[in-house]
């Protein structure tokens, strides 16, 4: 689906990739949120020869997810084949528990930081000054969330991905 999806090997451009997505989008599918690992096959080599790829995925259609609200897919270990072995659970809600806020350094540094705090605080509030406050907060906390995961991606999930990449090299 993109350049992310490989590590190793000759480069990916999006000419390779785009009719897979087109066709992903104009059947109205959308992918089941994963955990574990992007990658889900791995050729066996090391060093300069070793490539992940992300092959595996699993997508549905919205009826298929309003049934099953919360489907998820877990890539679990290569084991007996490059291949990660997928699993998909469709189980009960579990309770989800916040992440707090973390305010990361390098944002500051990003040309468009600065504008996005800007917006979310010009916002009015009705109410006493403390309360107005409270709510500018929580909106500036809100807006540089979206604005990270547009601007930079899931980082959590990039560190997670190169320290496996790391692991298995070693």
């Amino acid at each position: 689906m993109n350049e992310d999806e490989k590590i190793g090997g000759l480069p990916v451009f999006p000419h390779e990739y785009e009719d897979f997505a087109f066709c992903i989008n104009s059947c109205e599918l959308l992918e089941i949120n994963y955990k574990g690992s992007i990658f889900t096959w791995w050729n066996g080599r090391t060093g300069s020869d070793c490539i992940f790829k992300r092959l595996d995925r699993m997508i549905a259609n919205l009826k298929l997810q309003d049934w099953f609200a919360h489907l998820e897919v877990q890539h679990l270990s290569r084991t007996g084949s490059d291949h990660a072995l997928l699993l998909l659970t469709c189980g009960e809600f579990a309770q989800h528990i916040r992440k707090p806020f973390r305010f990361l350094k390098f944002w500051t540094e990003h040309d468009t930081f600065f504008e996005a705090i800007k917006q979310a605080w010009m916002t009015d509030f009705e109410g006493n000054d403390f309360v107005s406050f409270k709510l500018k907060l929580k909106n500036v906390k809100s807006a540089l969330t979206h604005w990270s995961r547009a601007t930079f991606g899931d980082i959590f999930k990039q560190i997670t991905v190169r320290e496996e990449v790391v692991r298995i090299k070693e």
